[in-house]
């Protein structure tokens, strides 16, 4: 009896590993539905557009609960907590919006020194346009309030999406960054994070807006056009998630 089952035993073994081996994509994509989840279930319900007035009146409150580690740049510090407010996991996470004359309207990136930092002490820089040269861009003061907080939390998104990866991982993700269809699928994956976190119908009105903007230089246009996703396909996206 003894025999029969140290016999078996190794069998059984080797079974479970073939199974695990054999369906590894199943139970990954399992355990991700999981934590897909759970974080839907501390997000705050989307909206379909925020208004000014009424959000200026919880302002106090937001600064209380996500402004930690946060340095906000005054001038859009409201919808930058809106956003923040939809991103739990960055809660502690050191962020710094800085305004600085850059070439789109805004950039995230992790500050330089990742490469000698641990992943919970990463330093992130989200800059803010403040110039146009040639009125080749546009300024995020010209947005309006609902589609500022759709762009923020596509920058967020970034940061997300930074986290995720290892110190070589946010190399290689630059590198990427420099070929346009790697760049392509970047932005298009940060949209889908920025939809997934329940700011679905704010980027959707950020890239409305700038699509239909009759004032914005056609190489600008041109550019949005080709990396980012179109007001149509963002709203097909969202269809995918009941919270919309």
């Amino acid at each position: 009896m003894q025999r029969r089952e140290f016999c078996r035993t190794p069998f059984l073994t080797n079974s479970l590993d073939l199974f695990i081996f054999k369906h590894m994509r199943k139970i990954l994509a399992f355990i991700f539905c999981l934590f897909s989840l759970k974080l839907l279930a501390v997000l705050p319900d989307p909206v379909k557009e925020f208004n000014y007035e009424k959000m200026k009146l919880l302002q106090d409150v937001l600064t209380e609960d996500f402004s930690t580690n946060k340095s906000l740049d005054t001038t859009f510090e409201l919808p930058g907590l809106i956003a923040l407010s939809y991103y739990p996991e960055l809660i502690n996470h050191h962020i710094r919006f800085q305004q600085k004359n850059i070439k789109t309207t805004m950039q995230s990136v992790p500050r330089l020194d990742f490469i000698f930092r641990s992943r919970e002490k990463r330093v992130y820089k989200i800059s803010i346009d403040n110039k146009v040269r040639n009125k080749k861009g546009l300024l995020l003061k010209d947005v309006p309030f609902n589609a500022q907080i759709g762009v923020i939390g596509h920058e967020l998104a970034h940061v997300v999406d930074y986290d995720s990866k290892s110190k070589m991982g946010i190399v290689f993700l630059g590198i990427g960054y420099l070929f346009p269809g790697k760049r392509r699928q970047i932005e298009n994956r940060v949209d889908e994070i920025t939809i997934a976190h329940g700011l679905g119908n704010q980027v959707k009105d950020f890239s409305g807006f700038v699509l239909n903007n009759p004032d914005l230089n056609e190489r600008y246009l041109k550019y949005k056009r080709k990396f980012y996703y179109k007001p149509n396909q963002l709203m097909r996206i969202m269809l995918r998630y009941p919270i919309y």
